[in-house]
């Protein structure tokens, strides 16, 4: 078994964890918020942004003159020029956790960039309804990608994921046990979820499609333990996606004639004759946010004199096991690179896909046996290349001159020996175009450059060998034997390396 199918153990108790990110802490007098010294800021953003912000401001409409000034604008100079081809040797060969985790940790991603944030999908059944919310990656372990919230509300993902009915009255509902199998009804739920790492700054994204399941409450204690007090007194505080306030377009109407009035209050000073109605409150409506400031006073007075507060029921991490994941990257012309990672019942597999369209669906690679036979044969085509080289300007072209006037009862000449070498140039030209079609071809169909030249080049190096003995009575000693073996542990190696 290897190290990532025991990592997927349905019962680990602790996954090896490839990422930890401890929760907000208090910022005191030694912490200096968000602020970053100056020699840790990231490099400027590029030039070409700040002209796509005026193009996005300025073509709401574009007219004959705006639409000239909208083809020439400098943002659509940008070609996703940040990053070398995307090629399948680049990729981690059986595990795209660890993939994810080297992507996450490019230099080029600085912390002011927040490359933690991601968008988690969820769908209510059964009317199928989607939402999405920006949340925090906090972990990666050999399972799959962990973010925390509150999951107890029927109203938002909660309810979505777990099908949870509230506890009684405005009591959030607590988070299912992944032991208990009594919690476990079938369509109380839909568990399938997706997350989306967008990191503009290297120009890559990456969509990871599979199963939420909970976490087993000691789990999300240690990560609990990490924030800060008024993080957890927050977390008592917020029944997430509970209603606090609505209001009807008269009330809307209100709020907006009040906000009018304010300003007039405000600006009576210096506007002639401006007249404030005197029955009129300044003041904004009420929208629910003093009902939320009381609950945190609430909790706070509750846990007045607990060191550490517990965790809430409701409360806790969620853990995404993968059944797919994809790495984009871009390129120029925006022909991208996407290969996705998917799981076959035992282990992830592999594969490239094209750019998608709204009238085709994403296509697999060729299977392995197909870029091999490509890749023999134009090493085959190459060495036919040589072949019809060399007849073209050897002696043994006479002779074969000869031999081809003797079997037609013709006499030998000058022309027909011509003849026959303007053919096997002809022969020359064609096998070096059929040669490079299908390398050309193995080499977007194969796993890698390397393997596909590696396969190339002993074929070649094997059939010019073979064509030399048969046809030019040609000897090979032991030194060519030597090199035919050394050239198949090569290919055994690189076999072995690129399926590490």
């Amino acid at each position: 078994m290897s190290q990532y199918e025991s990592g997927l153990d349905a019962h680990a108790q602790r996954p090896k964890k490839l990422i930890f990110a401890p929760g907000d802490i208090e910022v005191g007098a030694e912490t200096p918020g968000t602020a970053t010294p100056p020699s840790q800021m990231p490099p400027a953003a590029p030039s070409y942004l700040s002209h796509a912000e005026v193009l996005r401001s300025e073509t709401s409409t574009p007219d004959s003159t705006t639409e000239s000034q909208i083809l020439s604008n400098p943002a659509r100079a940008h070609q996703f020029l940040t990053n070398p081809p995307l090629t399948v040797s680049q990729l981690h060969g059986t595990n795209p956790l660890h993939q994810f985790h080297t992507w996450f940790r490019d230099p080029r991603l600085p912390a002011s960039s927040a490359p933690e944030t991601c968008t988690l999908a969820t769908a209510e059944l059964p009317s199928g309804r989607i939402s999405a919310r920006a949340v925090y990656l906090k972990e990666l372990d050999e399972r799959g990608w962990v973010v925390y919230s509150n999951w107890g509300s029927r109203e938002g993902k909660g309810g979505q994921v777990f099908g949870r009915q509230a506890a009684g009255g405005d009591i959030p509902g607590p988070i299912p046990d992944p032991d208990d199998e009594t919690q476990s009804v079938p369509g109380a739920g839909n568990k399938w979820a997706a997350l989306t790492f967008t990191w503009s700054t290297t120009e890559r994204q990456v969509r990871v499609e599979g199963m939420l399941e909970p976490l087993r409450r000691e789990e999300s204690e240690l990560y609990w333990r990490t924030r800060e007090r008024g993080s957890q007194i927050g977390a008592w505080a917020s029944w997430q996606s509970r209603v606090l306030w609505s209001a009807e377009p008269p009330l809307l109407a209100e709020r907006q004639r009040r906000m009018s009035v304010a300003k007039l209050q405000a600006s009576a000073g210096s506007v002639p004759g401006a007249h404030v109605p005197a029955d009129i409150d300044a003041t904004d409506i009420d929208d629910g946010r003093a009902l939320l400031e009381q609950r945190v006073k609430e909790m706070e007075e509750r846990f007045a004199g607990v060191e550490k507060i517990p965790l809430p029921p409701f409360w806790g991490g969620v853990r995404l096991v993968p059944e797919s994941v994809e790495f984009w990257q871009g390129r120029r012309s925006r022909l991208h690179d996407r290969f996705r990672y998917h799981w076959n019942g035992q282990y992830p597999t592999r594969h490239r896909e094209e750019k998608p369209t709204m009238a085709s669906p994403t296509t697999q690679t060729p299977a392995t046996a197909s870029w091999v036979v490509i890749a023999l044969a134009s090493g085959a085509f190459a060495a036919l290349n040589g072949l019809f080289a060399k007849l073209t300007t050897d002696t043994h072209t006479t002779a074969f001159a000869q031999s081809i006037a003797h079997l037609f009862g013709l006499e030998s000449s000058s022309f027909l020996e011509l003849l026959v070498r303007g053919i096997c140039l002809g022969l020359n030209v064609l096998c070096n175009i059929i040669m490079w079609a299908l390398f050309t071809r193995a080499l977007t169909a194969g796993p890698s450059t390397v393997k596909v030249s590696i396969t190339n080049t002993s074929s070649n190096f094997l059939m010019t060998a073979l064509l030399g003995m048969v046809i030019f009575q040609e000897s090979v000693g032991g030194l060519w034997w030597l090199g035919a073996a050394m050239m198949g542990a090569g290919c055994i190696l690189v076999g072995m390396r690129e399926g590490a």
